[in-house]
């Protein structure tokens, strides 16, 4: 086994909004929710952290229907990245956004399954086409049915 290139310094979420739509109504079933995803990387002018800033947000698949909860939330995570890695920037955005998206995935469902409604569980999602889009944040945008 090899050790990875990156290292998790610390990750947290400076902003978690989720509210459950109280008018939300289970008779109509539980619409598709879309899911918009954006990453974003910057470096430490004074040492070797870089910070990844993965945004969540919730919106319904379908404009006319409502969904049981309203979730925008942002991660945060700070790595290091060994010197002798060629592409740290594409390493960040694939890895990086991927440990907070995880991280991120396990706390929406923590919260939601304490809500009033089916608990959310985002969908599985890829960064890696994320590569070519260099220097600019990532969007991304995955639908999911509540159970």
């Amino acid at each position: 086994m090899m050790n990875s290139p990156l290292t998790v310094k610390n990750y947290f979420f400076p902003f978690v909004q989720v509210a459950a739509d109280a008018e939300f109504d289970t008779a109509e079933g539980v619409p598709e929710i879309a899911f918009e995803t954006k990453v974003a990387i910057e470096k430490a002018t004074d040492n070797d952290t870089y910070q990844v800033m993965l945004e969540i947000t919730a919106f319904p698949e379908n404009e006319k229907k409502k969904i049981p909860y309203s979730i925008h939330l942002i991660a945060v995570g700070l790595f290091s990245v060994r010197k002798e890695w060629e592409d740290p920037e594409k390493l960040l955005k694939i890895s990086g956004a991927s440990m907070l998206y995880s991280s991120a995935r396990e706390f929406i469902v923590t919260i939601t399954s304490r809500g009033p409604w089916p608990p959310v569980l985002l969908p599985t999602v890829s960064f890696i086409p994320a590569v070519e889009e260099e220097k600019r944040p990532v969007k991304r945008k995955r639908s999911i049915r509540v159970k």
